[in-house]
């Protein structure tokens, strides 16, 4: 039997994700309504972690699970930029070297 894996609103979802085959983060949510938005925050709640890990998903309500890998990106803090910040964050060049310009740098 083929049954399509859904998620509806009012599911209970649990999440765990693992890196390098160690847990690094469980969650357990009933308000999303589709994998989309499951993966959103999944992807807010680990915004500091980079790397590839896996996630082991489980529909309890419908009595299904999957694993699927996903690539994190951690924002390089560096070059954050804050909002509501008056300060602005630039990246330099190295050993003053020059750097093209961009157009919109030169106005």
């Amino acid at each position: 039997m083929n049954r399509r894996k859904t998620i509806n609103f009012g599911d209970k979802i649990f999440a765990r994700v693992s890196q390098n085959g160690k847990t690094v983060f469980n969650y357990v949510t009933e308000k999303v309504a589709n994998m989309a938005q499951l993966l959103s925050e999944l992807r807010f709640a680990m915004k500091d972690l980079r790397g590839l890990v896996m996630i082991h998903i489980r529909n309890y309500h419908q009595g299904w699970g999957e694993e699927r890998p996903l690539m994190l990106y951690a924002p390089k803090r560096s070059l954050l930029q804050y909002a509501g910040s008056s300060q602005t964050i630039t990246e330099q060049p190295l050993n003053n070297e020059r750097k093209m310009m961009f157009p919109w740098e030169t106005h």
